[in-house]
């Protein structure tokens, strides 16, 4: 009888602990390894720019390293920096704000990424969630990108 009342203790309280768990987790500051940042931050503050997307996603990455000030996910980034007047353009530039359209190699919710480098044929991004949750990654992609679906350059 002891066990079936600690069981179903456990089970009715664990949405709480977990729930309490993933808050403090989102809540909490986060470090993060300067060595996926493989160029020249200069435009980023020392810890990042505070921002309330999720720890771990593409956004809360772009969002730490750019200032953002408008919300939603990935892919409805370039509508909503043009609402809030914000720039932005077709062509990558160092800085940056790599847009992805929904769908193909990316989520339904898209995915977003800084411009860390610009080539002739390709450019390099720095980014988080892709391929691993949590972690900043770095990878070049060959330009002209169709995946693309626009850039928010540095201001």
């Amino acid at each position: 009888m002891k066990v079936l009342v600690v069981s179903v203790c456990l089970v009715l309280s664990f949405p709480a602990v977990v729930g309490s768990a993933a808050g403090a987790l989102a809540a909490a500051p986060h470090t993060v390894s300067t060595e996926t940042k493989t160029a020249d931050f200069r435009w980023v503050p020392p810890d990042g720019y505070p921002n309330h997307f999720p720890f771990g996603q593409c956004t809360w990455w772009a969002a730490h390293n750019r200032l953002v000030t408008w919300n939603g996910n990935a892919r409805d980034w370039l509508a909503n920096a043009q609402a809030r007047g914000v720039a932005t353009t077709g062509l990558p530039s160092v800085g940056a704000i790599v847009v992805y359209r929904p769908g193909g190699t990316y989520s339904a919710y898209g995915h977003v990424a800084i411009v860390v480098a610009v080539a002739p044929t390709s450019y390099i991004v720095s980014e988080m969630n892709a391929p691993q949750w949590g972690k900043g990654t770095t990878r070049q992609i060959r330009w002209p990108d169709p995946e693309a679906a626009g850039f928010i350059p540095l201001q």
